[in-house]
């Protein structure tokens, strides 16, 4: 069941997002935002089996939300961001070593930053950004995941954080997702392109219904963004 949908549009950008809890979770550990003002879109996922991951996720969420301006210019954007992302690891870590044997407070994101011409994906973790482009599916970022399947970065998981990044041009009718690791857990990533190629009713359900249905029993979140709606 969808337990949030939201929709915005800019002057040349679109975006769609819906959330899901997991039903092995108590909670949805998943946050997002979309701020059409500042071309910001993120998602964090709270570390599964780790204490306090939706507070970790949504501390990351709220502070990208109130870090950036609007009014700034994209290259200055992309360091407020980077530095609110690195301010959340810095205060999820103390916490940590404020409590003697507690378990870390940790979360994934994965933020993009949209211009006229450019994109930033900034991320930390297993979240991913996609670019669909001329019906192709690509993976802007990389996972930071070991042997196991197990995180080697994540907000709060350490005391340094290196938050990695790429940017990439910007064309009319590029379809950007964002989404949690919960997604790729029901569906693969040829059944997302089809699906972004195909025609119908609110993209973004029909993603997180179909990993559901394939399987996932995680937390899903994704969002989706287009660049130049007006000519979908």
């Amino acid at each position: 069941m969808m337990e949030e949908h939201s929709a915005a549009r800019s002057q040349f950008l679109e975006a769609e997002a819906a959330t899901s809890r997991g039903r092995k979770h108590a909670v949805n550990e998943d946050s997002y935002t979309v701020n059409l003002e500042a071309g910001l879109f993120a998602v964090a996922d709270g570390m599964g089996g780790h204490r306090d991951g939706h507070i970790a996720s949504g501390a990351i969420i709220s502070l990208l939300e109130h870090a950036l301006d609007g009014e700034a210019p994209f290259e200055q954007r992309i360091e407020m961001a980077t530095q609110a992302i690195q301010s959340v690891n810095n205060a999820l870590h103390d916490q940590t070593l404020a409590v003697p044997g507690a378990d870390i407070s940790g979360s994934t994101v994965v933020a993009v930053i949209i211009d006229e011409n450019y994109a930033c994906c900034l991320w930390a973790g297993d979240s991913r950004l996609y670019l669909f482009r001329n019906n192709c599916l690509y993976l802007i970022s990389e996972d930071h995941v070991g042997e196991g399947g197990v995180l080697t970065r994540a907000v709060g998981s350490s005391p340094r954080l290196e938050v990695d990044r790429r940017i990439i041009d910007v064309r009319d009718r590029d379809v950007f997702l964002l989404c949690s690791d919960g997604l790729l857990k029901g569906m693969s990533e040829t059944a997302v392109a089809e699906l972004l190629g195909s025609e119908g009713h609110a993209p973004v359900d029909r993603l997180l219904a179909k990993s559901i249905a394939g399987g996932s029993a995680d937390d899903v979140t994704a969002i989706l963004v287009w660049v130049g709606y007006h000519e979908r």
